[in-house]
C-alpha cells in the first residue's frame, strides 16, 4: 500500500512512522506554510488539568503509547525528545489548596499528583506565599527537533514533497496513492473534502525568556499557574500560551506578549529577557476531540486532525487507531469519527 499524508506536523509525522512501521509506503508533504503550531508549541504532556484539577481524558491509554512511540522515534532517529520531568502547580489560595489536598487523596490520583514542601530550584526565582503541589508523569516532546529529523529522513529517503499541493489536485492524486490522509493542521477548516466541521481554532503565542540568574540552568522541572513556564535547556524557557479566538493575522502580537508578561509576574520575582516570540494556530474542536475518518465527498481521502492542545498525548494513540482502521479496517472509535 502506498499512502499520501498532507501536513507533517505531529499528527502527520506520528502516522507516518507508524504506517512505515507496517511496511506501508509513506510519502509525506510539507511545505512549511506560516502558522503550524506544531513548529512552536511546548509539546507538554500534562497528566492533571484544569481549575478542578481533572486527568487528561483517557490518560491511563494514551500516556504508555506515547512513551512508547516517541522513544521508538528517537532511536530510528538518533535523537532525544522525550523527557519526562515534574510540573510544579504553584496554589495560591485556601481554595486551591483545600482542590489539590482533595484530589490528591483520591485512589485514582495518587500516581499522579502529590505535594512538595518547596520549589526546589525554582524557588529563587517565585513570589513568595505559594502552596506547592507537583503533577507527576509529566513530559515534554521536543516537537522542532523531531520534526525536522523526522523531515530530514523524508528527505533523504526521497519521499518528501516541500512545495504545496493544491485540493484540486487530489483526484489525479488518487491514481498515484492508495490513500491520501489530510493532517494540515488549522487549514483543515478549508478543506472541501471535510465541510462543515465544528472547528474551534485558536491561535496561542508563547514567549522564550532567559533568567539573568544563571541559577536558572539548574532548573529542570516544569512551572504551572495561569501560565506554563518548561526548560528548554541551556537557560532558555518556553512560557505561554494565550488562546485568541478572533485573530487578525498569524504573526506574534503585542498584545499577547503583554498578556503573557502579565501573567508571569504574577509567578516570578526575578529579572528575565525576553529572546523570542512565537504564534501558531491551534487545530482545536468544539467537543475536544480530534477528527479521524474518510470522507463523505471523495472517497480514499482521509483525515487526522483536531489533537487541539494535547497533541503530544493524543497524537500516538490515534496514529494508531487509525492505521488499524487504515490497514485491518478496524472500526473507528465513535467517540473521534468524523462523521460523530
Amino acid at each position: 500500500m502506498k499512502i499520501l499524508i498532507i501536513g507533517q506536523g505531529i499528527a502527520g509525522t506520528m502516522l507516518a512512522h507508524i504506517l512505515e512501521r507496517a511496511g506501508v509506503q509513506v510519502v509525506v508533504a510539507e511545505a512549511n506554510l506560516p502558522g503550524r503550531s506544531s513548529e512552536v508549541a511546548a509539546g507538554i504532556v500534562n497528566p492533571v488539568t484544569g481549575k478542578r484539577f481533572v486527568k487528561s481524558w483517557r490518560l491511563d491509554d494514551f500516556f504508555l503509547v506515547a512513551q512508547y512511540h516517541y522513544r521508538a522515534l528517537e532511536s530510528l532517529l538518533g535523537i532525544s525528545v522525550w523527557e519526562e520531568r515534574p510540573i510544579l502547580r504553584l496554589l495560591a489560595t485556601p481554595e486551591e489548596k483545600n482542590d489539590w489536598a482533595t484530589r490528591c487523596a483520591q485512589t485514582d490520583y495518587t500516581e499522579y499528583m502529590g505535594e512538595r514542601p518547596n520549589a526546589g530550584a525554582w524557588a529563587p526565582f517565585l513570589k513568595p506565599g505559594f502552596h506547592i503541589g507537583v503533577i507527576h508523569k509529566a513530559a515534554r516532546v521536543n516537537f522542532p527537533t523531531l520534526l525536522h529529523a523526522f523531515r530530514e529522513k523524508a528527505r533523504i529517503n526521497g519521499q518528501l514533497i516541500d512545495t504545496p499541493i493544491q485540493y484540486g489536485d487530489i483526484e489525479t492524486l488518487l491514481g498515484e496513492y492508495d490513500r491520501v490522509v489530510f493532517c494540515e493542521g488549522y487549514r483543515a477548516s478549508e478543506n472541501p473534502y471535510f465541510p462543515n466541521l465544528p472547528w474551534q481554532l485558536a491561535k496561542g503565542e508563547a514567549l522564550l525568556i532567559r533568567f539573568q540568574d544563571s541559577r536558572a540552568n539548574q532548573v529542570h522541572d516544569m512551572l504551572k499557574k495561569t501560565s506554563l513556564i518548561a526548560p528548554l535547556g541551556d537557560g532558555l524557557f518556553w512560557a505561554g500560551g494565550s488562546y485568541q479566538w478572533h485573530y487578525p493575522d498569524l504573526d506574534p502580537s503585542l498584545g499577547e506578549r503583554d498578556y503573557i508578561l502579565q501573567r508571569l509576574g504574577e509567578m516570578l520575582q526575578a529579572p528575565f529577557e525576553v529572546v523570542g516570540h512565537v504564534a501558531g494556530v491551534r487545530p482545536s474542536v468544539k467537543d475536544r476531540r480530534p477528527f479521524l475518518g474518510e470522507s463523505q465527498v471523495l472517497s480514499r481521502v482521509y483525515i487526522f486532525n483536531g489533537l487541539g492542545t494535547k497533541g503530544a498525548l493524543l497524537a500516538p494513540f490515534w496514529a494508531e487507531h487509525l492505521a488499524d482502521h487504515l490497514l485491518k479496517g478496524t472500526p473507528l472509535d465513535t467517540t473521534v469519527a468524523v462523521g460523530r
